[in-house]
């Protein structure tokens, strides 16, 4: 057998698995190389560095899973996280908005759960009135005033206030014929500020004369739009709507179709403007026409048809008894005409609710009627005012 000669590793055929002659297996006598130990690579620290990161990345896919399957198994977990993270995601436009309380013009209303107690008086003119003039001495005398009342009916708390004659009547007919003036600006101001300073209401007082009505209430009406403590008071006694007289010097005759348009008006404020519900003073220093032959005759009657005012549950309109005493027997008239034009014209016409009565501290000094009496006319008066 010849056999082919021997070479070294590197020069090994490059096919040494040719099959030999006389059947050999391939390779047969040929020389193989010595086996290798098996060779363990080195691993880099950029792998390692990757292989670490990796793990990392795995662990915290776990722990993941892991929190999933707690929220999924516990509720309680769900709801703790859906409250302090979902939640806190939603736009604000998703949250539900609470429902307005409605307006309600009976929430600081005065009447009838209070009593007003005020003072009268026209700026500048002492013998009106003691709110002629702001000071401190005034106001302790409301004060006391007010008191009486409170000690003798504490179920009405006391509501001190001012009753300002804002639009005056005058004899004579002025640069535009109206027999009457407005108080400067600057003095119903200064008047607004010390009302709102202790905690006082106030009316505007309207005399008018002969001016158009609602174009005086027009003026005046501002004043009770923006202040909730300011109320309108209107005086029929110094009214000539139909300049048929002069202030001072004539009686003077009105109608429901002169009064309305102001009830109306002041009625409407308080939806309007949100304020509490207003109070209208209407004085009556005179008999009305109820009954009458003629009703509109100026010495019969001051309100020729006072049962044809409106009725106007947004409004507060008190009929104010202004008759002035001083004089004997005058406690008694006082008191007949409180009954005739309040009581029982209540009564009759169920258009107006409260009543008002007025005393004067100069001209009824010998006579003048106390907390006492006042309180003990039926209806009792919710709204009480003193002049001079």
């Amino acid at each position: 057998m010849n056999y082919p000669p021997q070479q070294s590793h590197q020069g090994l055929p490059e096919n040494p698995g040719i099959a030999g002659q006389n059947g050999e297996p391939p390779g047969y006598g040929v020389p193989q190389p010595p086996p290798r130990k098996p060779h363990k690579p080195r691993i880099s620290a950029k792998r390692r560095s990757l292989y670490f990161a990796s793990a990392m990345t795995v662990l915290l896919l776990v722990v993941l899973l892991s929190s999933l399957l707690a929220v999924i198994v516990d509720p309680q977990t769900f709801q703790f996280l859906t409250s302090t993270s979902v939640q806190r995601t939603l736009p604000p436009t998703l949250m539900p908005s609470p429902t307005p309380t409605p307006f309600d013009p009976n929430v600081g209303a005065v009447l009838p759960t209070h009593r007003v107690v005020a003072f009268y008086g026209v700026p500048f003119a002492e013998p009106t009135g003691p709110a002629y003039e702001l000071n401190s001495s005034m106001l302790e005398h409301l004060q006391n005033q007010g008191a009486a009342y409170q000690q003798l009916d504490p179920t009405h708390p006391v509501q001190l206030g001012i009753d300002l004659v804002v639009s005056v009547p005058d004899n004579f007919p002025g640069p535009e014929g109206y027999y009457s003036h407005h108080v400067d600006p600057a003095t119903i101001q200064s008047y607004i500020d010390f009302c709102q300073q202790h905690g006082l209401i106030l009316f505007l007082d309207l005399n008018i004369g002969q001016a158009p009505i609602m174009k005086e209430v027009d003026f005046f009406l501002p004043y009770l739009e923006r202040y909730s403590f300011v109320e309108m008071a209107v005086d029929p006694e110094w009214m000539f709507p139909r300049h048929d007289g002069i202030p001072g010097i004539n009686l003077s005759n009105v109608r429901a179709s002169d009064l309305n348009p102001i009830i109306e008006a002041v009625a409407a404020i308080p939806e309007q403007y949100h304020v509490p519900r207003k109070i209208l003073m209407i004085h009556q220093y005179r008999s009305d026409g109820d009954g009458l032959a003629n009703p509109y005759d100026p010495g019969q009657a001051e309100i020729a048809d006072k049962r044809d005012l409106v009725y106007d549950p947004r409004v507060d309109v008190v009929i104010h008894i202004d008759g002035v005493g001083g004089y004997v027997g005058d406690q008694a008239d006082k008191t007949y005409e409180y009954t005739t034009w309040v009581a029982q014209d209540i009564q009759k016409y169920h258009n107006f609710r409260y009543g008002g009565f007025k005393l004067f501290y100069h001209i009824e000094a010998k006579t003048l009627m106390t907390p006492q009496q006042v309180l003990a006319l039926t209806p009792p008066p919710l709204v009480v005012t003193y002049g001079n």
